[in-house]
């Protein structure tokens, strides 16, 4: 599996040979490259953030209202923060037989998430999400609908697979 910093690397090179060589990407648009996102709640505990960051195998989350709105995201490093702050203020607290056992003892997905710098439209061109994501560092951004609900998220990979067969 590549690494984000791979894919931000190989995604600098395309982005690089779209202006040189002039590709025609101008009609291709972030439905194009579009994957659906891991979805978490404003109410969901820790416990069940590191469960679906576990079992989707990602490392960010999209954190959405009921109705679907986007309200922000969190990253595994949000979680691992949380964590590195609590074993810095509390003592440690079970000892189990191979080391330590740390509880999480409070944060909701409403209370870790961070905003996103930016989201796009379904009919944002990929160049625009390319440069977005190549100047920001993002892993990935929300594409949204009208009324802010979320409908997908594009990634440097999903880029690079969407422009590899053009």
């Amino acid at each position: 599996m590549m690494t984000f910093e791979k894919n931000l690397t190989l995604l600098r090179k395309k982005q690089i040979d779209i202006i040189s060589n002039n590709i025609k990407v101008k009609r291709l648009f972030a439905e194009d490259a579009m994957t659906k996102p891991v979805f978490l709640y404003p109410d969901d505990d820790v416990q069940i953030i590191l469960k679906k960051l576990k079992k989707e195998n990602t490392s960010e989350c999209i954190v959405i209202s009921k109705n679907k709105k986007f309200l922000g995201e969190i990253s595994e490093e949000d979680v691992n923060k949380l964590f590195l702050e609590q074993v810095k203020q509390e003592p440690l607290t079970q000892n189990l037989d191979r080391g330590y056992r740390r509880e999480f003892n409070y944060k909701l997905a409403k209370e870790l998430m961070n905003e996103h710098k930016s989201t796009v439209k379904v009919d944002t061109p990929i160049n625009v999400i390319i440069e977005l994501i190549c100047k920001e560092s993002f892993h990935y951004i929300p594409v949204l609908d009208d009324n802010k609900h979320v409908l997908g998220v594009v990634t440097p990979s999903s880029i690079i697979n969407l422009l590899k067969d053009h």
